[in-house]
């Protein structure tokens, strides 16, 4: 039998105790990465800032903060460009948002602000043209379009419906409500206002003329906002169905 002499026991432990050491210093590192990783989180997560801002972390103050957004990317694209209310084309909704942040802020070295563009929001989108007025037949076959337009999207979209499928009024009684709660948002309140509306509308105006004064009759008490049976009873649903 080998047997190892006093030197070699040494080397041994020694060895050993290099093995095991190691082993304890990753075990040390790993809680370490995982309790740093748990510490930092991102200051902003909890911050919503207004629209043409961004959130960034003030290190001097060791706070987070919303500021105007610093740079909007380059656009050629002019799907994306979008027209404000003062009739005005521009590069994109980002760069409408900076400026008026900016304007608002006084921030801009730009000569370009002026009083209406600490106001301007995006009207529609794509570039300003012309839009024809409202045709009194046009407006009045609104809804049946909108019925259809909705129940188109509920099928491309897979969204679960009833099963009554043979029945048309049911299927468009199923498509209101689910717009209606598709556009009650921010906040969830039951209730859908014009800032609301703003996804509903502003992709449609430069192609439907009447999507305005149709949404404006969708507001019978003119209160700013539309509860499910005023918002039923605009695309021609009877209150009982709601």
């Amino acid at each position: 039998m080998y047997h190892l002499d006093n030197v070699e026991w040494t080397k041994c432990w020694a060895l050993l105790l290099l093995i095991v050491a190691s082993i304890e210093c990753k075990n040390d590192q790993s809680e370490l990465t995982k309790s740093v990783t748990e510490v930092v989180e991102d200051p902003c997560a909890s911050i919503k800032c207004g629209f043409g801002q961004e959130c960034v972390f003030d290190h001097d103050n060791n706070e987070a903060e919303c500021i105007c957004i610093r740079a909007c990317p380059q656009n050629d694209d002019l799907r994306r460009r979008v027209c404000s209310n003062y009739n005005e084309t521009w590069q994109s909704d980002c760069h409408l948002m900076k400026h008026r942040c900016d304007c608002l802020e006084e921030q801009t070295d730009s000569k370009y602000c002026t009083y209406e563009h600490k106001h301007m929001h995006i009207d529609y989108y794509g570039e300003c043209k012309d839009i024809e007025p409202c045709q009194d037949d046009v407006l009045e076959d609104f809804p049946r379009r909108m019925r259809d337009w909705l129940d188109n999207i509920i099928s491309l979209s897979r969204v679960e419906v009833t099963e009554s499928k043979q029945d048309m009024a049911h299927k468009w009684i199923d498509a209101i409500i689910w717009k209606f709660c598709d556009l009650d948002k921010e906040p969830h309140d039951r209730y859908v206002s014009r800032h609301e509306l703003f996804p509903l509308r502003a992709p449609l105006l430069s192609m439907e003329s009447c999507i305005s004064d149709f949404l404006d009759g969708c507001d019978s008490n003119a209160d700013h906002k539309i509860t499910l049976v005023e918002w039923g009873k605009c695309l021609g649903a009877s209150p009982g169905k709601l």
